[in-house]
């Protein structure tokens, strides 16, 4: 049985769209890639699954961005070898595979210079095997397995709805439903000292069910959503501070 995971993109700006190429998911050619963070979210996830996310507390109104079927689970170093394009600093791939000595991570890795998560972030993001997990996800279907950014649904009452049967998640199993959850914060939990949203997502058995109710809003053509002015990596650079100063490394 597929599992929905739902989390909050946080790199999104004012017009539901990624501050930067790397931030993920990040979509490239004809399919979406969900790469470092969420550290919480990725040892779980597996091919079949499914992953939606909701656009920042700092959009209005809140929107479900996209939605997306996990085709592989691969290795950081099997999508280093497969996706040159995406090596960063401006690539969601953020680290390179070495023979290096010690324990894990950097047994296995090493950062790439002025990538996301520098210092030793990226060694928290990967800090054990079962966060080696790069995702590749399945073919556009229509509006499915693409950034929907503006043209994605809003968060209404019957979407909140079903979103409050989902269970909440941090580290651990916070509670069975997302009982907490309004349309401004859809997804929210009030624990012993009042809330924790931060790193929050929700999981359900039902995805499919989230996805009938994306389709009945969602009324953007393929040609509407070509047109979104979506981040590209540039041509030519060799990567820079800049792009190790940003503090929105995550989605």
């Amino acid at each position: 049985m597929a599992t929905g995971f739902v989390y909050i993109v946080t790199t999104v700006n004012k017009d539901y769209i990624q501050r930067e190429f790397r931030n993920v998911p990040t979509e490239w050619g004809d399919r979406l890639y969900f790469g470092p963070c969420k550290e919480m979210m990725r040892p779980k996830m597996e091919s079949g699954d499914f992953i939606f996310g909701i656009s920042s507390w700092e959009t209005h109104p809140r929107r479900i961005l996209f939605a997306a079927k996990i085709e592989e689970r691969i290795t950081f170093k099997e999508a280093y070898e497969r996706f040159p394009s995406l090596h960063g600093p401006e690539g969601p791939i953020h680290v390179k595979p070495i023979q290096g000595t010690g324990s894990f991570p950097a047994s296995n890795y090493e950062h790439i210079s002025y990538a996301m998560h520098g210092g030793t972030k990226w060694q928290r993001d990967l800090a054990t095997p079962e966060r080696d997990a790069f995702f590749v996800c399945g073919d556009r279907v229509d509006w499915q397995g693409r950034w929907l950014g503006k043209r994605g649904p809003e968060i209404d009452d019957e979407i909140l709805s079903f979103l409050k049967t989902c269970s909440v998640h941090k580290v651990n199993l916070l509670s069975k439903q997302n009982k907490d959850a309004i349309i401004s914060d859809p997804i929210r939990h009030r624990g012993p000292k009042g809330f924790g949203n931060i790193g929050l997502h929700l999981e359900t058995s039902q995805p499919e069910a989230l996805l009938e109710l994306m389709g009945a809003r969602t009324t953007a053509k393929a040609s509407d959503l070509d047109r979104l002015p979506l981040p590209q990596p540039s041509t030519g650079r060799s990567g820079g501070p800049r792009c190790g100063k940003s503090s929105r490394t995550c989605g």
